[in-house]
Order: structure tokens, then sequence, then C-alpha cells
């Protein structure tokens, strides 16, 4: 593990480009992966990472990127409903 992997509430409001007081509430309330340790919050990046990319590939934008790109494929490879499905699936589970 690299150290620089953990990282700060401050350390997470510049990486993101957000107030401190934006991720502390978030913290608070759950709605950013991280964790209390003592009277500190602590975030791991590659969470975070993870985090951002789940919440774009779920968004409205992000899912009918993906729809559309799927259309793509099966029409560039004939691609059965079912292989399609399979590939949809995959790509939302992260493999």
């Amino acid at each position: 593990m690299d150290e620089s992997d953990i990282l700060t509430l401050e350390e997470v409001a510049r990486y993101l480009k957000l107030k401190p007081q934006t991720v502390y509430k978030w913290a608070q309330e759950q709605q950013i992966p991280g964790a209390k340790i003592g009277k500190e919050w602590r975030f791991r990046k590659s969470i975070l990472d993870e985090w951002i990319d789940t919440s774009i590939v779920l968004s409205k934008a992000g899912f009918d990127l993906m729809f559309r790109s799927s259309q793509l494929a099966q029409e560039r490879r004939a691609l059965s409903g079912l292989e399609l499905e399979r590939l949809l699936r995959e790509s939302m589970e992260g493999g």
C-alpha cells in the first residue's frame, strides 16, 4: 500500500475540487466512502476513484453512452441479444 493512497479530508476536497465542508457533510451522511479514525476522517484514493467511476457509469448520461456503444458494437459484430446482455452485465460489474 502506498502512503499517498490515504487522504485527509482537506486532500479529498482538493482532489475532488470541492469545499472541505462539503466533503465533511458527505462523510457524516455516508455519501462518500471514508472512515472516521478517532476524530479525523480518512479516505482511500483508489476507492474514491472507483466511487467516481461508478457514479459516472450509473448516471443517466453514462448509461445512455453505454447503451449507444452497445448498440454500435452489436451492429458491428452482429452480436446476439444474449451476447449483448452478457457484455452489458460484465461492464456494469467492472469485469
